[in-house]
């Protein structure tokens, strides 16, 4: 694990980190399993078979940095969307720079597998990217609640894109006693599926002219029903509507939406809202705002990214009220 400013739990790291090690596994240990690889199952699509490892804090991927002269800061966990790490690069960088300790990682290194982002982006399904990217979050988590040298009662944890789902279904197993909010950007409500229940609160973000990954230029993430055939079953978290919405059942009828998700839970008595941003899209810290497409196997999608650097500085500014509150 590498670090920005080397206070606190950085000096002691050999022998903090072997101790956490062991507490830090994801929700799939090897047990004489496999190693996880890939495979293809459609001509230029694959998924990810084997025994995802343990969430391992002194791989060079996890990333925590503490800001200078601030005792016990609160924490910012960034995960990462289809493309690894780089997605929440910007974000990392900004945050610590306003004085918040913020812990990163890729979770596909973490999981042994080397590739360059336009192939997990283009050719893994979004179930086995968001296994992946579960299992290395949830160790995160796990990580952060034993960490000393930050304030473990102010955790707060933001997803991008497939990371977004990944964090809603965090939200659902994580310790109110730990963390505070859960900011989940760019739902895609496809893969993992969405939680049932929350046990925190949760922030839904999107930016006004997110089109990623869409059917055509105005189909916006927020109202977007995939096919449930792209949910998988039997996802090893929370329960969720992909039990109900899977390939195997159901397989041809459309999942709910994000928007729909957010109304059922909030209908429920959740703590739960939508943040949208205007001269925004996908992945609001990402960089500019630029309106492009994306060959996807088998057809070209509209991918429009990135916000106006004032936009940008809003949601940040947002984010900071709530973590500094």
């Amino acid at each position: 694990m590498k670090g920005g400013s080397s206070a606190g739990v950085m000096g002691r790291r050999g022998l903090l980190l072997a101790s956490l090690a062991a507490g830090c596994a994801g929700p799939e240990t090897p047990a004489g399993g496999m190693s996880p690889r890939l495979v293809e199952v459609a001509p230029g699509i694959h998924t990810v078979s084997g025994t995802l490892p343990p969430f391992d804090p002194r791989h060079p991927s996890v990333d925590l940095r503490l800001p200078g002269g601030v005792t016990k800061p609160p924490l910012l966990i960034l995960v990462h969307g289809g493309g690894g790490a780089r997605d929440q690069a910007n974000a990392m960088a900004l945050f610590h720079a306003q004085g918040v300790a913020v812990l990163g990682f890729d979770a596909y290194r973490l999981a042994g597998l080397e590739r360059e982002a336009q192939f997990w982006i283009r050719h893994v399904t979004y179930e086995a990217r968001q296994r992946m990217i579960y299992a290395a979050a949830l160790g995160a988590y796990r990580l952060a609640t034993m960490l000393d040298s930050v304030d473990t009662g102010r955790i707060f944890i933001h997803g991008l894109s497939n990371g977004a789902d990944v964090v809603a279904n965090l939200a659902a197993v994580a310790s109110p006693a730990h963390v505070r909010m859960v900011f989940a950007e760019g739902l895609a409500g496809a893969g993992l599926g969405l939680p049932d229940r929350l046990s925190v609160p949760v922030r839904a973000v999107f930016g006004r002219l997110d089109n990623y990954a869409g059917g055509s230029a105005t189909d916006w993430r927020w109202s977007r029903r995939v096919p449930c055939r792209l949910n998988m079953a039997g996802f090893d978290g929370p329960p969720g509507n992909a039990a109900r919405c899977n390939a195997m059942l159901n397989a041809f009828n459309l999942a709910e939406s994000p928007e729909q998700w957010v109304a059922r839970q909030r209908a429920a008595g959740a703590d739960i809202d939508t943040w949208f941003y205007d001269d925004a899209a996908h992945g609001i810290f990402a960089g500019p705002l630029r309106f492009l497409t994306v060959e996807w196997p088998g057809r070209t999608a509209p991918a429009t990214i990135g916000a106006t650097e004032v936009t940008r500085q809003k949601l940040l500014q947002d984010m900071l009220a709530v973590i500094r509150a």
